[in-house]
C-alpha cells in the first residue's frame, strides 16, 4: 500500500471521516469512487491530492511524502505552467505524465534555474 494512502486513512480515522466525507474534496460524489484511490485501483491526480491533503489539513507534501518540505507556492506555479502547457498544446495529460513535469520543472527550480511557460511547452511537447 502507499505511504499517502495509509497517512491518509490515518488522518482520515483520527478525524472520523469517511471516504464519502472526502469525496467532494477529491472531486467524487461517493464514497466508493474514493476508495478506488484508496486500494490502489485508480490513481487520483495532483488536484484530488491537493483536494484531500486541504480537506485533512495537510500540506500536499505532508500528505504526500510524510513532510513539509516542499516549497508549497512553488509547487502551485509549477502546477499551473503545466496546465496552462497543456491547454495552449491541446494536450491532454496522463496523471502521471503531469506529475512528472510539475516534479521535474519544480526541481529545475529548486536548482535556481527559472521555469517559465516555456520550459513547460518544451516539455510538454516532448510527450507529443
Amino acid at each position: 500500500m502507499e505511504d499517502w494512502i495509509k497517512r491518509a486513512k490515518k488522518l482520515m480515522k483520527d478525524q472520523s471521516l469517511t471516504q464519502k466525507d472526502v469525496a467532494d474534496s477529491m472531486g467524487k460524489t461517493t464514497g466508493g469512487a474514493v476508495g478506488h484511490y484508496f486500494t490502489g485501483r485508480s490513481t487520483p491526480n495532483i488536484k484530488q491530492m491537493k483536494g484531500l491533503a486541504n480537506k485533512l489539513g495537510v500540506s500536499f507534501s505532508k500528505l504526500v511524502d510524510g513532510h513539509d518540505v516542499v516549497d508549497e507556492e512553488l509547487l502551485d506555479e509549477c502546477l499551473q505552467l503545466v496546465e496552462q502547457a497543456e491547454h495552449e498544446t491541446g494536450l491532454n495529460l496522463s496523471p502521471k505524465q503531469s506529475a512528472k513535469m510539475v516534479t521535474y520543472l519544480y526541481r529545475l527550480s529548486k536548482d535556481g534555474q527559472k521555469v517559465t511557460n516555456k520550459n513547460a511547452l518544451e516539455l510538454i511537447k516532448l510527450y507529443s
